[in-house]
């Protein structure tokens, strides 16, 4: 028995790691440590929830044993981690998927420390699918989303929207600010969020052409 518990533990580590290696190799913000971690502690309450009061029952104790209470506080506690790797920017948010990740790496612990390995191998592989494949196939579809912040003159703003529209580029919101009013000259910052399906670096030689662009933030 501590021999297959000890191997569910390995398992839920390396399982983890699969896909924590994808979120490393994307440098989001919880990587290959944390999904190990997360696993493996998943795995570890799962473990103590079914047999860590096997010596009270044995010895005749009047309670009852609930093995799912411990695996549903790892449910509801996983989101404090979770909510720790969603970042709000300028409206725009980030951390998402890797806070799904870090749910349903908790969960596949739960399910590999309960000792059913196949659903937690399947779903370990389904969860790098999605990761990696479903991300391929929606950046060939509608692009990556990106943010660009431009400081220029206000002349050169309907440039600006020109040339995205010109390279197909999909305008999801703009806002436009004046960051010196008293001033003829003044400059004006523009935000674009869009959807491109190449890196927007790939136009900035363009942007920076446009008379009175001062500068380009690409994130």
């Amino acid at each position: 028995m501590d021999t297959e518990l000890l191997l569910r533990i390995a398992l839920a580590g390396g399982l983890g790691a699969l896909i924590g290696l994808e979120r490393q190799l994307r440098a989001k913000e919880a990587g290959l440590r944390t999904h190990i971690l997360v696993c493996i502690g998943s795995a570890m309450f799962m473990i103590v929830s079914k047999y860590g009061f096997a010596d009270l029952l044995a010895n005749g104790h009047n309670i009852a044993l609930d093995p799912s209470r411990i695996s549903a506080q790892v449910v509801s506690g996983i989101g404090f981690l979770g909510a720790g790797t969603i970042m709000l920017n300028k409206q725009m948010v980030r951390g998402l998927t890797t806070a799904a990740g870090l749910w349903v790496t908790a969960a596949i612990g739960l399910i590999v420390g309960s000792g059913m390995y196949a659903i937690g191998i399947f779903g370990t592989l389904m969860t790098l699918v999605v990761l990696e494949g479903i991300r391929q196939l929606s950046n060939r579809l509608i692009g990556q989303r990106y943010m660009i912040m431009l400081s220029l003159a206000p002349a050169g703003i309907d440039l600006v929207m020109q040339t995205l529209r010109k390279r197909h580029i999909r305008v999801i919101r703009s806002s436009v600010a004046r960051n010196d009013d008293e001033n003829k000259d003044c400059k004006m910052t523009l935000e674009v969020m869009m959807h491109a399906r190449y890196k927007p670096a790939e136009i900035y030689s363009q942007l920076l052409a446009i008379e009175g662009m001062h500068k380009i933030d690409i994130r």
